[in-house]
């Protein structure tokens, strides 16, 4: 197990190519925060399904649906009728994490992934952690195969600390595991280096050790 160094950190707070793509989705969930109006509700979540790889509509099915009609038929109404901007405002005046606010964000993670299994039968932890990132940049850890490959180059276990967050009732324990190993090693580089180190900084460097690990796979070949 490595810990990052300051080259990498400072790499990872840097803009890069996909700044720009997402500055448009953090600016497209902050202006259109709520979730009553059917075209802001369907556009949040084609385009940040889509573009993270993770689309609501790769689902198990019994019927022949289009995507489209998955959209609107299902999808919009889920969220509609759902509690989720009860949730989202309860976090809404937080600006960063810590030990006090850590059960309300796995609870409105594990509460999205619920609403979203009752329309696709799957688990879309992946999916919602996006989804919700986007809403609250500061409070979700994007989550998905290559982060949590990455993040086991810098944390294997979940600190003992934090061990009571993952047997809490309403959270999802996957996603919880890697929440608490994300929220340690943030915490972890902003004390070492003194730095304003913020989940995308984070996302950032993952997702660089994961590429970097596959290229060399890659050489191997």
């Amino acid at each position: 197990m490595n810990n990052p160094s300051l080259i990498q950190v400072e790499k990872a707070m840097l803009n890069n190519v996909w700044h720009f793509g997402n500055e448009i989705l953090y600016k497209m969930c902050s202006e259109n925060f709520d979730h009553k109006n059917n075209e802001h509700i369907l556009t949040k979540v084609l385009f940040i399904g889509r573009i993270y790889a993770a689309a609501i509509e790769r689902r198990k099915t019994k019927n022949n649906d289009i995507n489209d009609n998955f959209y609107i038929d299902k999808v919009v109404p889920a969220f509609q009728n759902s509690d989720i901007d009860k949730y989202l405002n309860k976090l809404k005046n937080f600006k960063s994490l810590n030990n006090d606010n850590l059960k309300s964000v796995l609870e409105t993670h594990f509460y999205l992934t619920k609403i979203i299994n009752k329309i696709t039968e799957q688990n879309k932890r992946s999916l919602v952690s996006k989804y919700l990132h986007f809403h609250l940049p500061e409070l979700f850890f994007i989550y998905d195969t290559r982060a949590v490959e990455a993040l086991r180059n810098y944390k294997t276990k979940v600190p003992s600390s934090l061990k009571h967050i993952i047997e809490l009732e309403n959270v999802d324990i996957e996603y919880a595991k890697f929440f608490c190993k994300c929220y340690e090693l943030q915490k972890e580089i902003q004390e070492k280096f003194s730095l304003n180190f913020s989940i995308r900084h984070l996302d950032n460097l993952l997702i660089e050790n994961a590429n970097f690990k596959n290229s060399e796979k890659r050489k191997l070949l």
